[in-house]
């Protein structure tokens, strides 16, 4: 199974009045309900990406992580098929043609972690 991590405080700089989920949790909420529990949705509180907001990554153990900006809902379903293909790959590391057209010009950063990063996970 693969996994998401969404960004719940985006946007930041433009909070939404009280009580309104934020573009972030809206974002992820629509991810949950279109992957339909195929997908393991993980809230997190910054992927630091602010000045570019919604964000998202994809991380496993022992894997590049690849960390998308600028995502609107219309990305959906193509994050859901960047993280089936990012589950399926042995170490994370995608060409650019291997994720969903959608979603090429928005990959903000990858990160390859070293053998002691990937020890405490």
């Amino acid at each position: 199974m693969g996994r998401i991590f969404i960004c719940t405080t985006c946007n930041r700089y433009a909070a939404p009045p009280m009580r309104e989920m934020t573009p972030g949790e809206r974002l992820a909420r629509a991810v949950e309900v279109a992957a339909g529990g195929s997908i393991a949705v993980r809230m997190v509180e910054c992927l630091n990406t602010c000045p570019n907001p919604c964000a998202a990554a994809l991380r496993e153990p022992g894997k590049t992580v690849i960390r998308f900006g600028g995502l609107v809902p219309e990305d959906t379903q193509a994050l859901i098929e960047a993280a089936e293909i990012y589950a399926q790959s042995p170490d994370g590391e995608l060409s650019p043609t291997a994720l969903p057209g959608r979603l090429h010009a928005k990959v903000a950063g990858r990160v390859t972690l070293g053998v002691s990063e990937m020890a405490r996970g």
